[in-house]
């Protein structure tokens, strides 16, 4: 748990996003760790959030959701 409040703090912001399409995941964390911000908040305000999460953590290890 102590690492990601160090993620947190390193990068001194999260991006909260929503995902309507789990289509979208991976190329939205590639956008992500591109731009140097390997971190994200994933919400649950659609029903693709939870497949969206096991999408990108599935194919990428470098993000932190």
């Amino acid at each position: 748990m102590n690492s990601i409040f160090s993620e947190i703090g390193k990068y001194r912001i999260v991006p909260v996003i929503k995902i309507e399409n789990a289509e979208n995941a991976v190329s939205l964390a590639d956008a992500l760790t591109s731009g140097g911000l390997p971190i994200a908040e994933v919400t649950f305000r659609t029903d693709a959030a939870e497949e969206s999460i096991r999408i990108i953590t599935g194919r990428r290890t470098d993000i932190q959701l």
